[in-house]
């Protein structure tokens, strides 16, 4: 057991170029997705504007609850970051029905690149919202 054997180095060998060489395509012209948020009926817009028009679209997904909207673009430069989340709103109090995941998915819905959770600092659960301000 002193020396590996000449297959296990031969596929060791292989592996390592043909993960190189994937990592190759997927840079070299595939397509890249990226998921913003919830889907609304804009979607394709939302895509559009962080994307250059003509190489992006929109889709949503219907197959998961809550439908999610991806955004498909040419790979190369990457999208800016996400402005920054400035603005802040509550949306009533949280509950055993609606908890922190209920209260992200109503912010996600509600506001621009919204975010929620639930804040029990002052002794009642309130969902909070943090989002870009308009």
């Amino acid at each position: 057991m002193d020396k590996l054997s000449p297959t296990i180095c031969f596929l060791l060998v292989v592996l390592f170029y043909a993960s190189d060489t994937l990592k190759i395509k997927s840079v070299a012209g595939e397509p890249c997705s990226e998921g913003i948020g919830l889907c609304g009926s804009d979607c394709d817009q939302r895509c559009k504007s962080r994307h250059p028009p003509g190489s992006s679209s929109g889709s949503c997904n219907y197959n998961i609850n809550p439908p999610l909207c991806t955004c498909y673009y040419s790979c190369g430069k990457q999208p800016p970051a996400p402005p920054k989340r400035n603005c802040h709103g509550g949306l009533g109090r949280c509950s055993q029905k609606c908890n922190t995941t209920c209260c992200n998915a109503s912010c996600a819905a509600k506001f621009n690149y919204g975010q929620g959770y639930c804040d029990d600092s002052a002794g009642v659960s309130i969902c909070q919202c943090q989002y870009v301000c308009k």
